[in-house]
């Protein structure tokens, strides 16, 4: 008798861990940014929506063209992620608005996932003049400095 309650509570105990496990490991979604719908975008008219209009109707931007203060961005991101692996980029949308030099949208355009370029960053590091402290200097170098010497 004591061996099969035993033998129960070690089984009940194991698909508890097994459940446990395999759901710490499901796939993660993530969605983030701003993405407007299409009845949102539909009101805007080229040539007539001035960039007040569009803050009311699609909210702030989520960044302005560095470049080009002209230029409007609403991006948003969907990805995934499974167990500890790299996240997946599943759906990724860019609607750019262009306004002319008085204020009107001018060109709208939308980009998506398949449009996007991948970019290199550059590992290189920009070496600073001066003089690089080494291990003794880095242990020693403050001591002494800041306690007041009398009065």
């Amino acid at each position: 008798m004591y061996q099969t309650i035993k033998k129960h509570s070690l089984l009940v105990g194991l698909v508890i861990i097994a459940t446990v496990t395999l759901a710490a490991c499901s796939t993660k979604t993530a969605v983030r940014g701003n993405q407007p719908t299409e009845s949102q975008v539909s009101k805007i008219k080229i040539g007539e929506t001035s960039r007040e209009e569009v803050v009311k109707i699609l909210g702030n931007p989520s960044t302005r063209g560095t470049f080009d203060s002209q230029v409007w961005y609403y991006i948003s991101r969907e990805t995934s992620q499974w167990a500890f692996l790299p996240e997946n980029i599943v759906d990724q949308r860019v609607i750019a608005i262009y306004f002319n030099p008085r204020g009107k949208v001018q060109h709208l355009e939308h980009y998506k996932t398949e449009d996007r370029r991948d970019v290199d960053l550059v590992k290189r590091e920009t070496r600073t003049t001066g003089h690089e402290l080494g291990f003794w200097e880095q242990m020693f170098g403050n001591l002494g400095l800041g306690i007041p010497i009398g009065d």
